[in-house]
């Protein structure tokens, strides 16, 4: 949680309601976005079993595959 993400073109962004179980595919979506470029965010949850993280992005939470999220890692300058 709290880790800064890049989020790449043709990701599905679900907004989809907190759901107890941690898995959008169980909820019905409110909308769903398709990223047309690449964008960042910031993880603010994580679901252990359910694939999925939650991320705070381009003013919205949203719900998105966990695989399809990179971290971005400081690196150091040379």
């Amino acid at each position: 949680m709290g880790d800064l993400v890049h989020i790449p073109q043709a990701v599905d962004l679900i907004d989809c309601s907190d759901s107890p179980l941690d898995d959008p595919q169980m909820t019905v979506p409110f909308r769903v976005v398709h990223t047309t470029e690449p964008v960042l965010g910031i993880v603010t949850r994580v679901a252990p079993t359910a694939g999925y993280v939650r991320v705070y992005c381009g003013g919205d939470h949203w719900s998105i595959k966990d695989d399809k999220v990179y971290t971005i890692r400081e690196t150091p300058h040379s």
